[in-house]
């Protein structure tokens, strides 16, 4: 069977949605798409953000109805009218973001609403629960306690609790979206061994996700998405990187990582001796003006809480931050937003904005005396503001529409735009292009181009080494609360920041023959 411009020999395919169309309002989201996987293989789904990938899983998973086309499960028509059925059908879908109780353990999260009862008093077994949760975990070489709540878990085993849950219910269809988005590189190759024994299980992956590299690392069969409609369908290893770029955005795409070299100036950032009881150790370095440094470790590193802090959300510290040149021994976020720092978190749904509210008051809330007068926003003014920030950051959408309603692309930059509009100029951005699709990452990567040709200054935390290496001036290599290493741009392989975030110290001279 071929589909798009190549095509690859298939076997038995366990799911076929054929001729699937959808269409909100006027705007065609599906056009007559096909698309097919097979037990025992990962099938990965790549494409830009619009590109359908995720109505067309919306369909399969029951959260929407297509206004044509047919699905078929094991060669048998099926109509998938809601997530019960979909999940009868073992179809199991796990989304980007965590979907877990972070209160419950995990045998409580992996059997939610479909608890083992004993056979006479219609309680819930608990041992029987506890017992398989355990042998799932085993299964996975994940040396974990099935009764730990899941708050106590890093992101990276709570993805496993979710691979476990939908195991738990006989899937045959596992949907991953964005799978590896906040994943750090070690609970990646975690994440890519446990899909390798969920492929044993003759289970069909569907893999999304817009890291083209672990494409192909993971995936046995692509297809790409383009507004609507599949324009390739092939065996893994018949498309270089480049070609599925290419495709994916319907251009060539010569440079991934467009750094921009601008003059560094003096000390924006300044950091000696910080030090937070039992969480980070003797922290020091400094950011310049018109520099991007790279902050990047394993999870539990402390890149995460560094940032907290120098934001003063956590506290107190010992030891001094300086902002342009100001000393502080203690910070609030008030303080560090007065004097041009702002905290970009990664959790950009639940920390950066509001959801429900339109893109116009999330970008001036950080600002609104900019938009007052005498007490009361001025509404025309704050909508002039928003306007220009969309138009500059190439957000497509109304200053009124909801902010949940943007693409994870767009959402990233609508958290941009709202620290731009406080001029700030100490910028601490955490995993900015996590889940985002490579035209949307250029655009985010040349706007962080922008403000150092302005005079900003970037702390830039990010598990994506490649990023790291390609955008920063300097790379800190962050292990336990402490630093182990800092690089100089061009010094640093991915297997050298990978030494000292899992622990190295000094690495050792190379022999002489």
């Amino acid at each position: 069977m071929k589909i798009g411009n190549k095509g690859c020999k298939s076997v038995v395919d366990h799911l076929q949605m054929i001729n699937i169309t959808k269409k909100f309002g006027d705007h065609t989201a599906l056009s007559g798409v096909h698309f097919r996987a097979a037990r025992g293989k990962v099938h990965a789904l790549v494409g830009e953000n619009g590109a359908g990938k995720t109505t067309l899983m919306k369909i399969l998973s029951g959260l929407i109805h297509p206004d044509a086309g047919e699905i078929r499960i094991a060669g048998r028509p099926v109509t998938i009218a809601s997530p019960k059925r979909a999940q009868e059908l073992g179809i199991a879908m796990i989304y980007q973001d965590i979907n877990l109780f972070p209160d419950l353990n995990i045998a409580e999260n992996v059997f939610i609403r479909r608890e083992p009862l004993r056979k006479w008093f219609g309680a819930i077994d608990w041992n029987k629960a506890n017992r398989e949760a355990a042998a799932y975990l085993e299964s996975f070489g994940l040396d974990l306690n099935s009764r730990v709540p899941i708050r106590s878990l890093s992101v990276g085993q709570q993805k496993f609790v979710e691979i476990i849950r939908a195991l738990s219910q006989n899937a045959s269809v596992l949907i991953m979206d964005e799978p590896t988005a906040i994943l750090t590189e070690q609970e990646i190759d975690q994440l890519f061994r446990a899909i390798a024994e969920v492929k044993k299980r003759g289970v069909a992956v569907i893999y999304i996700s817009h890291r083209i590299e672990e494409i192909r690392r993971i995936a046995d069969e692509i297809t790409v998405m383009r507004d609507g409609t599949i324009v390739q369908s092939c065996g893994a290893d018949e498309l270089r990187m480049d070609e599925i770029i290419r495709v994916m955005v319907g251009r060539e795409v010569k440079d991934r990582y467009p750094k921009l070299q601008v003059k560094i100036g003096d000390e924006a950032l300044g950091v000696e001796g910080l030090t937070l009881q039992g969480r980070l150790k003797n922290i020091s370095f400094s950011v310049r003006k018109g520099e991007i440094v790279g902050l990047t470790g394993l999870s539990g590193s402390g890149r995460r809480t560094l940032a907290k802090t120098l934001f003063g959300i956590y506290g107190p510290y010992e030891g001094e931050v300086r902002f342009n040149g100001k000393t502080f021994r203690s910070l609030t976020p008030h303080i560090a937003k007065t004097n041009g720092l702002c905290y970009i978190s990664s959790a950009s749904g639940e920390e950066g904005l509001i959801a429900n509210a339109p893109i116009v008051e999330n970008i001036t809330l950080t600002n609104l005396k900019r938009v007052s007068r005498a007490g009361f926003i001025r509404h025309e003014t704050e909508l002039e503001f928003a306007e220009d920030l969309l138009d500059r950051l190439e957000i497509h959408a109304d200053v009124n529409e909801r902010a949940d309603r943007l693409s994870g692309g767009m959402r990233k930059k609508l958290v941009l735009a709202k620290w731009l509009f406080t001029g700030a100029k100490v910028l601490i951005i955490e995993e900015p292009t996590a889940g985002v699709d490579t035209g949307s990452k250029i655009d985010i990567y040349n706007i962080l181009n922008e403000l150092l040709s302005a005079g900003a200054s970037i702390l830039l935390i990010s598990s994506d080494l490649r990023e790291v290496m390609g955008m920063c001036d300097r790379i800190i290599v962050m292990c336990d609360g402490e630093i182990r290493k800092i690089f100089h741009q061009g010094e640093a392989t991915q297997e050298q920041i990978m030494f000292y975030a899992s622990g190295g110290r000094q690495l050792p001279e190379p022999t002489a023959f």
